[in-house]
């Protein structure tokens, strides 16, 4: 097994990689592809670099990837596994690549750890891929320092394109929504997508949950492609709620939703879910990733629950690579690090608040 580290991987044999995973859907994500990363790069943190440490078998052929940013401010010099809003990275080694997946496992993760160091970062932050163990996480980094379980969401979508993959109560709020004039369609014009902003950005607020910026959804609607789903749904011509879902390595990954408060007996959301599905199955998807909710058992995880949603375990491991480092965090204080790497899981803020 031949471990490079490097900011450059071929894009078209890494998005090959990725679509690879398809056939055992869960680890790849959209997140994971080019067009997210230099998202993240050009808009969520401008001037980070991408990093990856990619296995390659006897022949050549890439077996493993780490994907990750390397952000680096006046304050802060940190190596993060894409956390940014949730999205997970860590190891991806498919299924059968390698007769040791946890051994590529290991060795990526050695990799990920010798490039921080190397690059004088204070810590590696890294989340695990959806349901895989962090064993040989910490055993390659030699034990962390923080170990937080998550917990996510995710339905198996089924193979057949007439079996419907919700439950019998769902189906029924589907057709109801349908009945009382709900129509979905895809998003056609700036003016929607700013109005689905509008809608999220009052729900967010309301349950003091961060916001996505309009200039990063927007910039997402523009360079998404294939990978982009992009919905509103609307009643007697007014904007009543939108979706925005991610596809990729088969899976596809429940972005960003929002509603209008007074027309949720409607189940508009469940109408926006239903075409999405049908979009991500037409496209391959044969998962449908429902990203982590603000708490388990919060009326966000009991409606994905209720849609068949059914938890799936996750982990973000934080290695300190410094002494000094948590010193340097708490004096900058919770506030200060998000002023530096918003939305970026560096440590846990109860550590050092």
């Amino acid at each position: 097994m031949d471990l490079a580290r490097t900011s450059d991987l071929d894009e078209a044999e890494y998005e090959r990689f990725l679509d690879g995973f398809a056939t055992h859907p869960g680890t790849a994500l959209a997140y994971h592809y080019p067009f997210y990363l230099r998202f993240l790069v050009g808009s969520a943190f401008p001037g980070a670099a991408v990093r990856f440490v990619a296995a390659r078998d006897a022949r050549g052929h890439v077996i493993g990837v780490m994907p990750a940013l390397h952000v680096r401010t006046p304050r802060i010099n940190v190596w993060l596994s894409l956390a940014y809003f949730g999205p997970n990275a860590g190891a991806l080694v498919p299924d059968g690549a390698d007769k040791d997946a946890d051994g590529v496992a290991c060795a990526l993760v050695k990799g990920a750890d010798a490039d921080a160091r190397e690059r004088e970062c204070g810590s590696l932050t890294m989340y695990t891929p959806l349901a895989a163990s962090p064993a040989p996480y910490r055993a390659a980094l030699g034990g962390v320092d923080f170990d937080v379980d998550r917990t996510s969401q995710w339905l198996t979508i089924p193979d057949d394109p007439d079996a419907s993959p919700w439950p019998a109560k769902m189906r029924y709020y589907v057709r109801h929504a349908a009945s009382r004039g709900v129509k979905v369609r895809e998003i056609a014009s700036d003016a929607d997508l700013a109005a689905l902003w509008d809608l999220y950005r009052e729900r967010c607020e309301k349950q003091s949950i961060p916001v996505k910026p309009l200039a990063h959804i927007r910039t997402l609607f523009q360079t998404a492609g294939r990978h982009g789903v992009f919905l509103v749904a609307e009643l007697d011509g007014r904007v009543i709620a939108g979706l925005i879902c991610l596809i990729g390595g088969g899976v596809l990954s429940y972005y960003m939703p929002c509603a209008r408060a007074d027309v949720r007996a409607l189940r508009p959301a469940l109408a926006l879910l239903d075409r999405a599905v049908a979009i991500g199955r037409a496209a391959g998807c044969r998962r449908l990733n429902f990203e982590a909710s603000p708490a388990v058992g919060d009326s966000v995880y009991q409606f994905k629950a209720e849609c068949g949603g059914v938890p799936v375990p996750f982990h973000v491991l934080v290695k300190l690579l410094r002494r000094d480092a948590l010193d340097e965090y708490r004096a900058l204080t919770p506030a200060g690090l998000r002023r530096e790497a918003p939305n970026a899981f560096i440590v846990p803020f109860d550590a050092i608040s």
